[in-house]
């Protein structure tokens, strides 16, 4: 997975090929095993930290997930997978206003991090607030003008808030990015 490359990226070729061939298999007992290892000898690693979250979450143990990735920001706040995995764990166990303050400290370190942006805004869409999601899709796609998800949001949003231009230009563009993703919209909301 990309979380998994981008934290091989930043260790040694031994560990990260042992890492990424736990992911593939999906053997998240053996990652689990390996992390804990691994903060046997290295307690103080952010890295080992943020894999013990990543096994516990996709083993369905997302609270225990949850202690792992707070360890791991408090260790290296400035790492956005962390807060991210952070966010998602507490978004996915209904959390919701922890995930937010999660995303939005995430923003003080990270302050470009399109993903960042995008989680909150699809919580601030879950909850109905448009007025709150539409700056947050705004950023997201202006740091990261090629995300699909990110114009579907901002078309959306729109949508619910009867802003048709913007709805029409943001389609637009998700059209490039993705032409299935715009079709699908407009079925949903077909022009009138």
């Amino acid at each position: 997975t990309p979380v998994i490359a981008a934290l091989a990226s930043h260790l040694d070729q031994r560990t990260a090929r042992e890492i990424a061939e736990l992911d593939q298999k999906r053997d998240w007992p053996g990652m689990l095993g390996l992390a804990r290892a691994l903060l046997q000898r290295e307690p103080d690693r952010a890295e080992w930290w943020f894999l013990q979250g990543y096994a516990l979450a996709r083993q369905g143990e997302r609270a225990a997930a949850i202690e792992s990735y707070q360890q791991a920001v408090r260790i290296s706040p400035e790492d956005e997978g962390s807060w991210l995995s952070l966010g998602q764990s507490q978004s996915e166990l209904g959390q919701t206003e922890r995930a937010i303050q999660t995303y939005r400290r995430a923003l003080r370190y990270r302050p470009e991090s399109a993903q960042a942006y995008l989680a909150l805004a699809d919580l601030y869409q879950a909850q109905g607030r448009s007025d709150l999601a539409l700056p947050n899709y705004r950023e997201s796609v202006r740091y990261e003008p090629d995300s699909a998800h990110g114009w579907l949001g901002l078309a959306a949003g729109y949508q619910r808030t009867g802003q048709r231009e913007r709805r029409d230009e943001a389609l637009r563009t998700l059209r490039k990015l993705d032409p299935a993703a715009a079709d699908q919209f407009e079925k949903q909301y077909p022009s009138k």
